[in-house]
């Protein structure tokens, strides 16, 4: 049973039109250590708002989620968290049990919803905003991570 069978689904596998040419490539992938990840830039100071819940400052107007406790600057990009002593680097990565205590014991969801909700209030608000605002002085280096970024506090 199990010969015949197989001998059907041979002859149907020959019988068969043929559909078009069969593709068949090789892909050989040579990997030495870690894939680098895409470079974190942030060329021009970002605003920063402290949203009063949060006590902190947290960046809007950039692609990034990143916050600046006392003079460092937070990022969380791709499930890892990066720290640098200016907002356009050097950034490297941290372990969470190494964030300062406001980072690491919020959840980064309802830290980016009080951004969010901080941020709406600014833009809604402009010209009346009550909230601290902060943008760093441009870093010397156009992005490349060789700023400080204090700017004025």
């Amino acid at each position: 049973m199990k010969k015949t069978l197989l001998l059907l689904c041979a002859a149907a596998l020959f019988c068969a039109p043929s559909v078009g040419a069969i593709d068949f490539g090789v892909d050989l992938r040579i990997k030495a250590g870690a894939d680098i990840p895409a470079p974190i830039i942030v060329a021009d100071p970002p605003l920063f708002l402290v949203p009063p819940t949060l006590g902190f400052q947290v960046a809007v107007g950039v692609p990034y989620d990143m916050f600046c406790i006392d003079g460092s600057f937070y990022l969380h990009k791709g499930g890892a968290w990066h720290v640098a002593p200016g907002y356009n680097g050097p950034w490297k990565i941290i372990e969470h049990r190494h964030l300062p205590p406001g980072l690491a014991k919020r959840r980064l969801g309802d830290m980016l919803a009080l951004r969010d909700a901080e941020y709406g209030n600014y833009r809604k608000n402009k010209n009346q905003y009550g909230g601290k605002s902060y943008r760093p002085k441009k870093e010397k280096g156009n992005g490349n991570g060789k700023g400080k970024g204090r700017g004025d506090r």
